[in-house]
């Protein structure tokens, strides 16, 4: 499997703080059946984030590789970036201040505050227009309304990819999602050892009893290799 939304590096943002968590968290991942995690601290826009910069980030998730494949976790650490929305976040990413996923052309963006807002849509266009592949993390979690599926139905349709947070799958509002269609990737959002764990292995065992095997091999594999590899 391929994790591509996962807070593993210390001192970095609101994941861990210590060097010998993410070796853990690196080990549960293998631990789970993942293979390759893309590295996304928070960007500056944050509150979360404590401290970004891309160079940091690819010398703390070369770091954690060497250390977690030492102790016999042969796992792939890339350096990525979950996105705060920003209207100008082309920009930003164009200028190489705010990172893709794992060097691709793919970009993890989450919505301003915990709600639908509109101005993404926009934002999102733009970047596909230059080239850029957006994925919008969690939407799960900004669902209170129909109003709300109405409206991320919308951004979908344009070409935003949804991922959902593995520890959610079985959640009412990733349920709706799964049922419209509108779930592209799973990806763990992990932020601890203890809390908010990877929950990959369990999530795809859900979702291939649920939605069957292709289903799963799709949103873990398939479709998280293609987007590191969109160039």
């Amino acid at each position: 499997m391929i994790d591509l939304h996962c807070h593993l590096l210390y001192d970095l943002d609101d994941g861990p703080r210590k060097r010998e968590v993410s070796v853990n968290m690196a080990r549960q991942a293998y631990t789970a059946g993942v293979r390759t995690v893309i590295c996304t601290p928070h960007s500056p826009e944050s509150s979360a984030s404590r401290h970004y910069s891309p160079q940091l980030i690819a010398e703390r998730a070369h770091e954690i590789q060497e250390l977690a494949q030492a102790a016999g976790y042969d796992i792939t650490l890339k350096p990525g970036t979950e996105i705060s929305y920003i209207a100008h976040a082309r920009q930003r990413l164009d200028n190489k201040e705010l990172l893709t996923l794992g060097g691709s052309r793919t970009v993890l963006i989450e919505m301003p505050v915990f709600a639908v807002d509109m101005r993404f849509l926009p934002t999102a266009k733009e970047l596909m227009l230059n080239g850029y592949q957006v994925i919008l993390a969690h939407p799960e979690r900004y669902i209170y309304n129909q109003k709300d599926i109405d409206d991320l139905r919308r951004i979908h349709e344009t070409g935003v990819l949804f991922q959902v947070t593995a520890a959610a799958v079985t959640e009412p509002n990733s349920r709706t999602l799964f049922d419209l269609q509108m779930v592209d990737v799973v990806a763990s959002d992990a932020h601890s050892d203890t809390y908010r764990i990877t929950a990959m292995d369990t999530a795809f065992d859900w979702v291939t009893t649920a939605y069957g095997a292709e289903c799963a091999h799709r949103l873990f594999v398939d479709t998280p290799q293609r987007l590191l590899q969109h160039a």
